[in-house]
């Protein structure tokens, strides 16, 4: 087994050595071959980290950071690969435990647990965590699972979908799936993720972009999509979340109103480009 671990980053060097800083922290403790690339999407400020391979290119997106960075993973002969956001962090004695995940369980691809957390107390932060924390439950099934697998076999990974902006990091779990290939949800280890502080005003503009970005690709199927939707995802449904809910009830307010309007600003989209590519005809 030898591990490949990729990350991408652009402009946020305050986060991205502290995710490199939680891989670096654990290497004394394992005894596997790792290489860790981290691909610099042409930040203003070159990020310089000593311990791992940064691989500078230009802006272009990070559907593009990542197909350049696994290039490396591929150049490297690693066996299995894991893809980390910037704003993520491996809790301690991670990487000793994924090598028992690995030989214990025969699988192309893992879906991880996401941990969310944040050192920010406004509303709309506490309310995107508790949202996020949703995903925890052991639920994986493909007619609704919206988790990315970002633990894979090298030589099962189907590979990620260029120039795709938005829901990029999912559509090697739904290519897989569709292709035959095993892609299990495990409990054993699980990754912090980091929502830093959230505002209203920002998770609207960048839902926007990722709405946008969604309607007019033609690189992913919409149904794929709109089938993992908000409402229609089942693991909100799941038995544990709903006893969260009771448990706290603003928040979980909080959660029903924010997907009403992101669903509203989605039709909103949606119509707006068809009136524009109507008018365009």
């Amino acid at each position: 087994m030898k591990l490949g671990i990729l990350i991408t980053t652009y402009n946020d060097e305050d986060i991205i050595v502290r995710c490199l800083d939680s891989i670096y922290n654990q290497l004394d403790e394992i005894d596997f071959p790792i290489y860790v690339v981290c691909v610099d999407d042409g930040s203003d400020s070159p990020l310089i980290y000593p311990h791992f391979d940064i691989l500078r290119t230009e802006h272009r997106g990070r559907s593009y950071a990542r197909i350049e960075g696994v290039k490396k993973i591929l150049a490297e002969s690693c066996t299995h690969f894991l893809f980390l956001d910037s704003d993520m962090v491996l809790p301690p004695g991670f990487l000793k435990k994924l090598k028992t995940v690995i030989e214990s369980y025969d699988s192309d691809g893992f879906i991880i647990p996401e941990v969310a957390f944040s050192s920010y107390n406004n509303f709309w932060t506490k309310v995107k965590v508790f949202e996020r924390n949703l995903y925890r439950v052991n639920y994986c099934r493909e007619s609704g699972n919206i988790e990315a697998a970002r633990l894979w076999k090298v030589a099962s990974f189907p590979g990620f979908i260029e120039g795709l902006e938005a829901f990029e990091e999912i559509q090697p779990t739904i290519i897989g799936i569709k292709n035959g290939l095993k892609v299990i949800k495990i409990q054993e280890i699980f990754i912090f993720h980091d929502e830093k502080k959230v505002t209203f005003k920002d998770l609207l503009r960048k839902k926007s972009t990722y709405f946008s970005c969604m309607v007019d690709s033609e690189k992913c199927s919409k149904w794929d999509i709109i089938k993992r939707y908000y409402f229609f995802r089942p693991h909100l449904y799941h038995k544990e979340n709903l006893k969260k809910y009771v448990r706290h009830p603003i928040l979980a307010i909080g959660v029903v109103l924010m997907y009403l309007i992101l669903t509203m600003n989605f039709l909103w989209i949606s119509l707006s480009r068809n009136l524009n590519k109507k008018k365009d005809d």
